[in-house]
Parts: structure tokens; sequence; C-alpha cells
């Protein structure tokens, strides 16, 4: 069975539900990088009305992606286009339910993630942002080809300093 990627847009309550399942069976994750269990429901829904959004940045230039293993929603995949430069998109979040990870489903959504992204014109850079305190999330980047850049940002709402990585398209 293979994965899919389902574009979100003005979400269902049932597809925030969902969403919320899915962030629900990840709690590594936000206990690694949030230091909580899960994000809030009106988290999950701000993603969609813009709220959550960097400033000078509006819905359409981010685009979230339910994944799909059959019927199933088993993750989530965010980019953000344009985002410090036009050229450049930044996956803001790809997640996947804990019961798929490490059985090479996270390559699968990146590779239809990044195919996604080299469709739109002119991108250029793939951009990641990973917590410190997550160092599980490390090594797979170095594998889908990410390099760190250099930069780290403090945001108080992370347990840690947040270290970007890039990849050329």
């Amino acid at each position: 069975m293979s994965i899919r990627l389902e574009r979100i847009i003005s979400p269902s309550a049932a597809q925030l539900a969902e969403l919320y399942a899915v962030c629900s069976q990840a709690p590594n994750y936000w206990q690694l990088t949030e230091g909580k269990l899960l994000p809030g429901k009106a988290a999950i829904a701000g993603w969609f009305d813009g709220s959550e959004l960097p400033v000078g940045r509006k819905p359409d230039d981010q685009q979230i992606y339910g994944v799909r293993l059959g019927a199933e929603l088993i993750g989530m995949v965010m980019a953000l286009r344009g985002w410090r430069y036009p050229e450049q998109t930044m996956i803001g979040l790809l997640l996947l339910s804990e019961r798929w990870q490490g059985k090479g489903l996270g390559r699968a959504v990146y590779e239809a993630i990044e195919g996604i992204i080299r469709s739109w014109p002119g991108m250029r850079v793939v951009r990641i942002g990973i917590i410190a305190s997550n160092t599980p999330a490390f090594p797979f980047w170095h594998r889908m080809g990410f390099r760190e850049t250099g930069e780290r940002r403090r945001d108080l709402s992370f347990l840690a300093d947040t270290i970007l990585l890039e990849k050329p398209l």
C-alpha cells in the first residue's frame, strides 16, 4: 500500500478530528519539542485560519496535507511557500503517527512533498527547522539531504532553539 497526500484547505469538523487524532498519536514529538502531550484543538484549527503563520504570510502561502495510507490518516505535512524569499519553501511540520514511524513512510512522505514543492514555479531551496531537543529528527533529515545552515532561532513556545537545515532543489 502506498501513501497519498491529500490537500486540506478548509477542514471539516471530521478532518480536524482526524488531524487531532494523528497529533495525539505522536506524543513523543510534542513532548520533545514543547514539553506537552499534544497541541490544543484550537491550535490545530489555527493552522488553517492564518493565525499561526509568521508575520507577513497569508493563508494561501501555506499548504497543509493529510497523509493517507489507504483510507487511514496517518500523518500530516505543512509547507510554507516563499518563506524568507520567493524561491524558498519551509516545511513547518512533517508528522506521522508513532505506530507508522520507522517503516520507510517518512521518506515516502518527504519525497511526495518535495515533488509538490518542485512543481511550484521558481522554487530552489527547501528549509526545515528542527527543535534542538528533538534529537531523533536530525538523522532522518540528514538522510533526506538536508544540511545545517548554522542558523538558530529561539521561540519561547519550544523547549530549545530551532536549528535550521536546508536542501537545494
